[in-house]
């Protein structure tokens, strides 16, 4: 390991002892050296290498003061750098957020996300838990973990501007794909990539915008786009885009911010729907917008008119039936 990274490694260990206690110099050290034997198969350090550490914490912020209790010397942690000190609102509503990745709670980063809560920010497990008292009751994805990291891969592409392979399942057939990647949407409960297909012949992205559901895609795996080699290539070359050009070419924010969520095709027309809902479809669509051009015509306390401009298709049609008889089209 690295100096800085053992400098690195002792600072955060001195933290997390004095948080949990006041401790003496000969068992604050001892402590150390135990974790660092134990934990990470490490030599035990010197006094001075210690007196090092903590006079850099004190430096960066931190307020380590000595103080008596019952005539012996005890280390005491009095405070911390100003950033990291958490806000009213910020205490009360982490734990909350953790609990709506409750879904996930289980994948590595979620678990690394709460360790550095505890170790920078004296949480403890029962204060990362909402549990009973908050509840997040979606349930988990079939491969959530998987269809993450798949997405987070392909948002590397994206940024790299190279386009991707992959293998797809369309109704039950296995098709070979090549695509260059614009964006990865999560619409009801499922992810989808928006891209464009790679032309064949020309290995140059197509101006047409289509969707792929990443749980569609097989194994869950995604490779970089690979040029057709010549005889004489003893190289790979990968498949490169200009990401704002094919952006703008493929119509992407306008095509998808007239849609409800994921659909659309070259035949839809932009039109305003007027909805009207009642009951306690009222209170779902006054608490959060079904769309961006949403805004109120009347309200009363039997019933809601709203307003909306998007695709006249089928993804309009499946949106209105989930209300049942609480909502009606107008027009």
């Amino acid at each position: 390991m690295e100096d800085y990274s053992k400098k690195k490694l002792y600072k955060k260990i001195i933290v997390k002892l004095l948080r949990e206690k006041k401790l003496n110099f000969e068992s604050l050290l001892s402590s150390l050296n135990d974790i660092l034997k134990t934990d990470y198969g490490m030599d035990a350090i010197s006094r001075r290498t210690f007196d090092r550490a903590k006079e850099s914490l004190i430096e960066n912020g931190y307020v380590i003061k000595s103080r008596k209790f019952e005539g012996k010397n005890y280390f005491v942690l009095e405070g911390h750098p100003e950033n990291l000190n958490l806000t009213e609102e910020e205490q009360l509503t982490l734990p909350l957020l953790l609990g709506l990745l409750d879904t996930e709670k289980t994948m590595n980063s979620v678990e690394w996300i709460k360790s550095v809560l505890m170790d920078e920010f004296d949480y403890s497990k029962e204060d990362l838990n909402p549990h009973p008292h908050f509840v997040h009751i979606q349930p988990t994805l079939n491969s959530q973990d998987q269809l993450l990291i798949l997405a987070g891969r392909i948002i590397e592409y994206i940024k790299k501007g190279q386009a991707i392979t992959f293998l797809y399942d369309k109704k039950g057939v296995e098709k070979f794909k090549q695509v260059a990647p614009l964006q990865i949407r999560y619409y009801d409960n499922r992810y989808y990539l928006l891209g464009t297909d790679i032309d064949e012949n020309t290995n140059e992205p197509e101006a047409l915008l289509k969707n792929y559901t990443l749980d569609k895609f097989i194994e869950k795996q995604v490779y970089p786009a690979i040029l057709e080699a010549d005889d004489n290539d003893t190289i790979e070359k990968h498949i490169f885009f200009d990401y704002q050009k094919l952006y703008k070419k493929s119509n992407l924010e306008n095509l998808l911010g007239n849609s409800l969520g994921i659909w659309y095709d070259r035949e839809n027309k932009l039109k305003t729907f007027r909805l009207k809902f009642t009951d306690w479809a009222m209170g779902i669509v006054e608490n959060k917008k079904i769309h961006p051009s949403q805004h109120i015509i009347e309200k009363t306390k039997d019933f809601t008119i709203l307003e909306i401009s998007v695709w006249d298709n089928r993804e309009i049609d499946f949106f209105i039936d989930r209300f049942g008889n609480k909502c009606e089209r107008l027009n």
